[in-house]
């Protein structure tokens, strides 16, 4: 354990771990990985463990196991900081009360906002329900967003001076080289549902006018009932004919897909900072992504990867045009995409970011503490 772990920093994260295929356990997973060697750290995995039939019952049942689990460790073993990892609508309401059970027990509290939606879900809130959602982002000592325009979004909910951005990061790997023969391999790493895109890559795929052969391979978990049948359905109606939508994909059959594109594409219409875009440049793979969320603060246009509006078809399809008939240009956005990861997004430099939020937290606990004295 390290220096900074003998000097007592406990931090309790509340958030999901995988199996779960999503990008807040992929994040949580990261973090854990990345803060574990830093800080004395546990771990409340939240994740849901109840069959999707549950009772009403069944779930306040595991709810009130959940809370018990944080009063204990709270109470127990009295950590610094508890960082509670959150996303819109149920899991929103659920972590407001994780927090204010934290802040009664005595606790200095992050609440860490994911979801590409989170904006819609603010924006619908109205009367009450907008009122208690203003006392939840109020109530955290520091609230974390993924960048400037989330923190843009959250100052009419949270104090302002309480807002962090801290990126999402992944480990920082090799620039892949992928093959020059074969077909041209665009990778889309998403769930399937209608947020995401795919049918418009789909379409845009169908558009090209290009000598080589194109292979799209779109990976993720059905989050939309008959959703991959339906993208099946309309390849074949587009003419399409490879494409390979094998549902989700992950670990070292995951790293081997990145490995083999030729770039990686997410038509999203929603957005937070997604990690299977920073996990494709983490390899060096050129980006065709939407101007939505974070993204643009990521990816300089046309520098460091090309971006369009989302339902732009015409617009994907020049973009992945350019990048067939020019290889080498393809290769150098790639390689700036990399270079920027490096820089900005790796998983070192977010679990750092959240190392200043954990010092500054707890030494106000201590001056706090002496001022009450």
């Amino acid at each position: 354990m390290s220096a900074r772990a003998r000097e007592g920093l406990r931090v309790l994260m509340v958030g999901p771990l995988p199996p779960p295929v999503g990008g807040m356990a992929s994040v949580v997973q990261n973090l854990v990985l990345a803060l574990g060697p830093r800080v004395e750290l546990a771990v409340l995995d939240n994740v849901k463990t109840t069959a999707a039939d549950r009772s009403l019952w069944q779930g306040i049942a595991a709810q009130l196991r959940l809370l018990g689990r944080l009063a204990w460790r709270c109470v127990g073993w009295r950590p610094a900081v508890v960082h509670i990892h959150t996303c819109s609508w149920f899991t929103f309401w659920r972590n407001g009360v994780d927090l204010a059970l934290a802040r009664l027990l005595g606790r200095r509290v992050v609440l860490h906002i994911h979801g590409a939606q989170f904006h819609r879900f603010l924006g619908g809130l109205s009367g009450p329900r907008a009122w208690l959602a203003r006392r939840v982002l109020r109530g955290a000592h520091r609230v974390v967003v993924l960048g400037a325009g989330w923190r843009e979004v959250l100052s009419a909910w949270a104090d302002p001076a309480r807002i962090v951005v801290v990126p999402n990061g992944v480990p920082a790997g090799q620039q892949v080289v992928p093959s020059p023969q074969g077909p041209f391999r665009v990778l889309c790493l998403a769930n399937y549902e209608a947020r995401k895109g795919q049918e418009d890559l789909l379409r845009a795929v169908a558009g090209l006018d290009s000598a080589r052969p194109v292979r799209v391979e779109l990976l993720g978990f059905e989050a939309e009932p008959g959703r991959r049948q339906r993208l099946l359905d309309l390849a074949a109606e587009l003419g399409v004919a490879d494409v390979d939508i094998p549902g989700p994909v992950i670990g070292d059959a995951k790293d081997a897909r990145l490995a083999a594109a030729h770039c990686f594409c997410l038509p999203s219409y929603d957005e937070g900072l997604p990690m299977s875009m920073l996990e494709a440049m983490a390899v060096g793979l050129p980006v065709v992504a939407t101007r939505v969320g974070a993204i643009p603060e990521a990816l300089a246009d046309g520098r460091e990867g090309l971006l369009f509006e989302p339902g732009d078809v015409a617009a994907l399809t020049g973009h992945l045009a350019w990048l067939i008939d020019e290889p080498e240009a393809a290769a150098a956005l790639g390689a700036a995409g990399h270079e920027r990861l490096a820089q900005d997004f790796s998983l070192e430099h977010s679990a750092e970011l959240l190392l200043g939020v954990y010092r500054s937290l707890s030494a106000e606990r201590h001056a706090g503490a002496h001022a009450g004295a």
